[in-house]
């Protein structure tokens, strides 16, 4: 099927023919009710130039959840604390200072975020107590405002956000398992909700370029009478654009699991140079997975063209539903002359019986078995860059598919708790993203028992002359060192941290500095020195300057997917119950070289650091365990 979305008062342009991508897909088992699935502040970050006062309700304070258990009994538990520490976290990325306190005096600020819990219900039925799991819904709604210094309201929105999932009932007990993970989830979903709303509205934006003139004008500058001063001003620019839907079966009707792509053209016909460019992306609930909220498509030169394709996958439909998409650009200079919005009409249906027959297995659906391990204290980050801001440098097919799926067997195989596991995904893992989580958030979550998880997704970049690795987050560029973030950084990192061991899983596909493609490069430079104190386990999956290879029959890079597979179970190699990091690497590392052997007919090699036989603890920390 092609839908497209044409606007009528501007001419059409030559449209490229784009090759189909199939869409990486959302690993968890939770939609958002706003449509786009949203993973710990999964949208680009606004930094609005202004200091604003949080203030929450007392519902806020209060908030908690009821819920009847296995017994028929009525529940309680409170989401206060994780729901104010999102709600700061979340309007911190959307401006410059947050200031929090219970006192109502605005001083210091220029506005205020007032914030009230709507609704807070649980959708859970349990008819017997029995060894099973049942489905759950958790609604959060939210009401929030921004305001003025003097009181009047500049933007203010209503939203909810539902997290679904299943909780576990055993015959022998009345608790329900499971239900605070879901319920984070929803508190997760809402505060993005709060954020993309609010750095959006075009009133704040208009507030945020006053509040920078002023600061423009507070700057002291020599007298105009000693030297003449001559402002350029910006010519007007006018910029249109063109989409297409297009989907795998293309017989008019999405499916639930089929995959889809938004492929959209933006250009400049103007004279001026139209600023800063995004392209927001909004439809009625539960349509698309995996399709972020705010695009940025950067500056346009006059006559300047840019093309953006957007992959996602279609979520679980229980009936016939039709669904609007809306498409609209937006800009940072108010001399920039938009388009109107575009909107597409689609038809969704469950996949036929037949249908979901062929589809391959499915690792991203958890195990029925659940984990037994529970590591309270542990942390986990998942990093998946598959899409950068050049647009030049190539995709990586399922690296955010791969980070959201890592996340999901963390917090259920790995027992890690739900709000100790961040996520990061493409266009939300900027450089600043990566240090602020890994050099910020981090050390304050972390003490001596502690075990740090992480797994990162995409494209990494070599040094020629040294072989020094870098991880290229969305904003980087393969020509400048300072867009990326090194190895080295976060294994001196981690060394500083008082924690007990660390685990680095990387699935990246890995290329020289532009223009240094040379014979004679040095090797990738795997084994970090000046380890410290603390022991590091790290599990490479492609040890070469090489494209790392894809599983398309799985849905996430090879390397990845038999991670998965080995934490499911299959990488209990002495079959006593229990996965260790060292069991992990080995059968990942032996399944790969297969694979890529058989299967590709060529070579990817995976490395084990430390490797068997070298006495290191870390290779015997549990990661999974069944008995």
């Amino acid at each position: 099927m092609i839908v497209q979305g044409i606007e009528s008062r501007r001419p059409s342009f030559p449209f490229r023919a784009a090759s189909w991508v199939v869409a990486g897909l959302c690993a968890a088992t939770l939609t958002h009710c706003s449509f786009f699935t949203s993973r710990d502040g999964a949208y680009t970050g606004y930094y609005l130039p202004l200091t604003v006062h949080l203030r929450s309700d007392p519902s806020i304070a209060g908030a908690q959840l009821t819920y009847q258990d296995a017994c028929g009994q009525a529940q309680s538990f409170p989401i206060a604390a994780p729901l104010q520490e999102l709600l700061k976290r979340k309007t911190g990325r959307v401006f410059e200072k947050v200031l929090t306190g219970e006192t109502g005096s605005l001083s210091g600020s220029n506005g205020s975020v007032d914030t009230v819990l709507g609704l807070a219900q649980v959708d859970l039925a349990i008819p017997r107590k029995a060894n099973r799991r049942y489905p759950v819904t958790v609604t959060l709604g939210l009401d929030f405002a921004y305001k003025t210094l003097d009181g009047a309201v500049l933007y203010s929105k209503k939203i909810q956000s539902i997290g679904r999932g299943e909780v576990e009932v055993t015959e022998g007990s009345c608790d329900v398992k499971g239900l605070n993970a879901i319920a984070y989830e929803a508190m997760d979903l809402v505060t993005d909700g709060m954020a993309v709303q609010l750095g959006t509205s075009s009133k704040i934006h208009e507030a945020a370029q006053a509040r920078k003139a002023d600061r423009s004008q507070d700057v002291s500058w020599p007298s105009s009478a000693t030297v003449p001063v001559s402002l350029p001003v910006d010519q007007p620019a006018t910029v249109i654009f063109r989409a297409i839907v297009r989907h795998e079966n293309r017989d008019q009707v999405l499916r639930s699991g089929e995959a889809v792509a938004i492929e959209v053209e933006v250009k400049n016909e103007g004279p001026g140079t139209a600023r800063a460019i995004d392209l927001l992306v909004t439809a009625t609930p539960t349509s698309i997975e995996r399709i972020p909220s705010v695009v940025a498509v950067g500056d346009l030169q006059p006559g300047e063209v840019k093309h953006l394709t957007l992959d996602g996958k279609i979520s679980r439909a229980t009936g016939v539903l039709q669904e609007e998409l809306t498409l609209m650009l937006r800009a940072g200079s108010p001399s920039v002359q938009l388009p109107s919005a575009k909107k597409f009409l689609v038809v969704m249906k469950p996949g036929s019986a037949a249908e979901a027959g062929t589809q391959p297995v499915d690792i991203d659906q958890l195990l029925k078995r659940p984990s037994l391990l529970k590591q309270p204290k542990a942390i986990g980050i998942a990093v998946g860059v598959g899409q950068f801001r050049e647009s030049a440098i190539p995709s990586v097919k399922y690296a955010a598919r791969d980070a959201e799926a890592m996340a999901t067997y963390l917090k259920s195989i790995g027992g890690i708790p739900p709000e100790r596991v961040r996520t990061l995904v493409d266009s939300h893992a900027l450089k600043h993203d990566l240090a602020e989580v890994l050099e910020e958030w981090l050390p304050q979550h972390v003490d001596s028992t502690t075990v740090v998880y992480i797994s990162v997704t995409g494209r990494g970049v070599v040094q020629p002359t040294t072989g020094a690795v870098s991880i290229m987050p969305f904003d980087g560029t393969a020509t400048s060192g300072a867009r990326l973030y090194s190895l080295r950084r976060l294994q001196e990192s981690l060394a500083k941290l008082p924690i007990q061991r660390a685990v680095v899983m990387l699935d990246l596909s890995l290329e020289p500095v532009l223009g240094t493609e040379a014979t004679g490069a040095k090797a990738p430079l795997w084994e970090q020195e000046g380890s410290g104190k603390v022991e590091i386990m790290w599990m490479i999956g492609n040890r070469s300057v090489q494209e790392a290879h894809n599983y398309d029959k799985g849905r996430h890079g090879l390397f990845t997917y038999q991670l998965l597979k080995g934490l499911g179970g299959e990488a209990d190699l002495d079959m006593n119950g229990t996965i260790l990091a060292g069991e992990l690497c080995v059968h990942t590392k032996g399944q790969v070289l297969k694979m890529a052997r058989e299967q590709y007919g060529n070579k990817q090699e995976p490395l084990c650091l430390p490797g068997p036989g070298q006495g290191a603890l870390v290779r015997l920390q549990p990661v999974a365990r069944f008995k």
